[in-house]
């Protein structure tokens, strides 16, 4: 191969550890200049030169994504000359070694240069001091013709970095008049030389330099005070708007100016160099990023908010890196995991969810080893619990939930007179308990701690005018509202029903850009025509349905990923236009339904497990849209969708919720398979359970002489 048709002077092999002095070497031998004699003569190597450049050094230069033996191969191929750097962990490097095998098979043995960084070659062969050899096997040894470097001893010439050696400046010429085919003494001379001339013009242009410095110095320690005291201004006012300001404007919902908060922080460090960005100022800006995530979340677009998540979380878990037992790096880490958790959930990822909820945990943990008395990381160990409960409940481990949401609320009643604006975060917590001990079957003690919660609120000073306050007593009566239907007092759910709507209108229509509360409201809303139906009240049903449908489209219009919605809302606001409209005898929902149904098998397609919950509403949906294609008198189709109900939850039928007994007891009475309805509605008649469902089940099943 002909040295003129080559890429690079020279490729550095380095082990990882001598990363610093490869850099140097690279650095020093692409930006040293031959002397102006020099350049342009004819060597017995080469044309000498002005540069020795360009110089590969592989870790460095290797693209993102490329494989990395063919592009190390390829640079050896191209390269005149290999510079080993040599220590004893060059030597000990595999990597080293098969980079001189490789270049030696390209190339030949000739054009193998040492550089020792440290160690002593060939201790290898002095008994004891075998750990300090410098030298690689490939290096000492010439290649066989099977290419193993188990050939005759070498005795390789080295430039010697060490003290003790040639030191730094004179190792570097030694490579260079090697590389270019010169007598070292030339190049010292001349480098002499030239340092020489270099000093005389340093000492004249110092004497100008140090007047102009003098008065540069005056003026730039004046413009780095100011700078200073500019930047200290800016990060308080940040971090006033980020903490106090953001504080006060939670509480009233101004979606607008708390976005405008964020925006502009995060403005602010766009217009700075992050490199020099310190911890603090990072630790700000993931916060900024916090900010943002959130109110795109409540404005329901859920993928912009992950975006900012994320982004916040490569910022903290590069801050937890660099500081590992910083329990403000651990916190704000914790915070970014938290978030991405939490859109995993909105978007029904369970499993991202929970696994993301478990580090979370294991996050708030450590903070509490690190300080058992610091409130705030108390406080975290809750916020965990609470979310690990969520997704234990939404999988239907009712028992795993009650303990989650219990040690949670434990640890808030214990911080709670020590941080009173932690009375929110306790009443959440009330409610948590009562949805698990709903789940597993204990209404009356559910319907307990929702008074409790509501009771607890209302005794709140700033209840009237805490929005989210409100909003959790609204949560608490469509919660009772709920369990009083499930134990067939539709009266007193009514009521309930009732409270909730009035009180979560009035929150919707307080922010109109708010699409968590316009959901709410129709869900509960949902939730009162249900109880509408129960009551025999069907005009009043539909105006309530009516009412929901444009809310549920914009909803979907705002954001079409939001599992919650596409699922749990519109399933729920189409299974009882469907009962309306099998009562009414008027045209039926059908195509809308079975639009519904395509959408969510291609949800479950891309690897979308529904809730229990999700999996119950999709079930009564598809039994609606049976019993709508049974009156049109497609009897086959409308058996095809109740085996369907069967399909979907016999499998979870063993997690003993009472409303998934009562759709499967219905499928088979549909299907006209008694005995199977009979012994899931004598399991249902052993609990309390006494929907409206279970009812219409209990009678249809009285009216019908079947088997069993």
């Amino acid at each position: 191969m002909s040295v003129e048709a080559v890429k690079y002077w020279a490729f550095i092999s380095y082990s990882h550890s001598d990363a610093k002095v490869a850099s140097a070497l690279q650095r020093g031998l692409e930006t040293y200049r031959l002397p102006t004699r020099l350049v342009g003569t004819k060597t017995a190597v080469c044309e000498v030169p002005v540069f020795l450049k360009p110089v590969f050094r592989d870790r460095d230069e290797m693209q993102a994504g490329a494989d990395l033996k063919a592009t190390v191969r390829e640079a050896l191929g191209q390269s005149r000359y290999l510079i080993v750097v040599c220590s004893p962990n060059a030597a000990r490097s595999p990597w080293v070694n098969q980079e001189i095998i490789e270049f030696k098979k390209l190339c030949g043995e000739s054009r193998v240069l040492a550089l020792i960084a440290a160690g002593e070659p060939f201790a290898s062969r002095i008994p004891g001091r075998e750990a300090e050899e410098c030298f690689p096997e490939a290096l000492r040894f010439a290649l066989t013709p099977a290419g193993l470097p188990q050939g005759a001893a070498l005795e390789p010439i080295a430039a010697d970095l060490r003290p003790q050696g040639d030191g730094k400046r004179l190792a570097m010429l030694k490579l260079v008049a090697g590389m270019v085919g010169v007598g070292v003494d030339e190049l010292v001379r001349r480098d002499a030389q030239r340092r020489a001339r270099r000093a005389v013009l340093v000492a004249a242009a110092s004497v100008l330099g140090m007047a102009v410095m003098a008065v540069l110095t005056v003026m730039a320690v004046q413009s780095r005070i100011e700078a200073q005291s500019l930047r200290a201004q800016a990060e308080d006012l940040i971090e006033f708007m980020l903490g106090d300001l953001r504080k006060k404007l939670d509480p009233v919902g101004r979606l607008d100016v708390l976005d405008s908060v964020g925006e502009k922080a995060l403005g602010y460090y766009a217009r700075q160099d992050a490199d020099r960005l310190d911890a603090n100022a990072l630790g700000r800006r993931s916060r900024a990023m916090h900010l943002i995530g959130e109110i795109r979340e409540q404005r329901g677009k859920l993928a912009e908010a992950l975006a900012a998540f994320r982004s916040a979380a490569d910022t903290t878990a590069e801050l937890l890196e660099r500081a590992p037992n910083d329990g403000q790096r651990i916190f704000d880490h914790a915070q970014s995991i938290y978030w991405v958790g939490f859109i995993a959930w909105r978007r029904g990822q369970a499993d991202a969810a929970e696994e993301a909820f478990l580090k979370y945990r294991d996050l708030a943990r450590k903070l509490v080893a690190l300080d058992a008395k610091n409130i705030d990381w108390q406080i975290e160990t809750s916020y965990a619990s609470q979310n690990l409960g969520v997704v234990q409940l939404e999988r239907g481990r009712a028992l795993d939930a009650i303990s989650s949401f219990s040690e949670a609320r434990r640890v808030k009643m214990d911080v709670v007179s020590a941080r009173p604006e932690m009375a929110l975060e306790l009443a959440n917590a009330h409610g948590w308990v009562a949805k698990a001990l709903e789940a597993s079957g204990d209404f009356n003690k559910a319907i307990e701690v929702n008074q409790e919660k509501i009771e607890y609120l209302r005794s709140l000073p700033d209840f009237s005018r805490d929005r989210n306050a409100q909003h959790l007593a609204a949560n608490a009566f469509y919660d009772l509202g709920r369990l009083e239907l499930q134990l067939g007092r539709a009266d007193a759910a009514e009521d309930y029903a009732r409270y909730a709507v009035d009180l979560v209108d009035n929150l919707s229509s307080s922010d109109a850009a708010n699409m968590f509360w316009l959901s709410e409201s129709c869900i509960y809303r949902l939730s009162l025509a249900e109880t509408e139906f129960a009551l025999n009240k069907l005009r009043a049903a539909h105006t309530d349905i009516d009412l929901v449908l444009p809310k549920v489209s914009r909803l979907l219009a705002s954001d079409n990923s939001a599992i919650k919605w596409q699922i749990n809302l519109q399933g729920r606001m189409l299974e009882l236009l469907a009962r309306y409209r099998a009562m009414q005898g008027q045209g039926n929902v059908a195509s809308n339904i079975e639009r519904y149904l395509a959408n969510v098998a291609r949800l479950e397609s891309s690897v979308k497990k529904l809730s229990l919950e999700q999996a119950s509403i999709v079930a009564a949906v598809e039994l609606a849209l049976g019993d709508l294609l049974n009156e049109a008198g497609n009897v086959a189709a409308a058996k095809g969708h109740w085996r369907a109900v069967l399909a979907r939850l016999q499998p979870r039928m063993e997690q003993g919720s009472y409303p998934v007994l009562t759709l499967l007891g219905r499928a088979h009475q549909r299907l006209g398979e008694y005995r199977e309805a009979r012994a899931l509605a004598a399991r249902v008649q052993a609990s309390k359970y006494r929907h409206p469902a279970y009812a219409d089940l209990v009678n249809r099943l009285a009216r019908v002489a079947g088997p069993g």
